[in-house]
């Protein structure tokens, strides 16, 4: 991904833990401020707040998905720079008839 900063990389890591699926997403961003940490998966909070419009939507989303589903999401330093997300998410098997619904909006 091309930046006014440079080139940048998202990585993306799967891996199948037994009773759960880990996927990971590593970037090389700005990171996350300790004081956003604990709120940084709420509707409306972001890094992003020198820029125009709306932000704080998709790491609630996801959380959101990601709770239904009873999984966990976690987030710590990447280093150099960036920030590492860690989902935990159970398996469900073929002939499991839970279902998500959509978020509620």
């Amino acid at each position: 991904m091309r930046t006014q900063e440079g080139d940048k990389t998202v990585e993306l890591f799967l891996s199948d833990e037994g009773d759960e699926v880990v996927i990971e997403v590593a970037d090389q961003g700005c990171g996350v401020p300790e004081a956003l940490r604990e709120k940084i998966f709420e509707q409306g909070v972001s890094t992003r707040t020198d820029e125009p419009g709306e932000h704080g939507i998709g790491l609630y989303l996801i959380a959101s998905y990601v709770g239904r589903c009873g999984g966990v999401i976690t987030l710590e330093d990447n280093d150099p720079c960036g920030t590492l997300f860690s989902l935990f998410l159970p398996k469900v098997k073929k002939n499991d008839d839970r279902t998500i619904n959509p978020i509620d909006r």
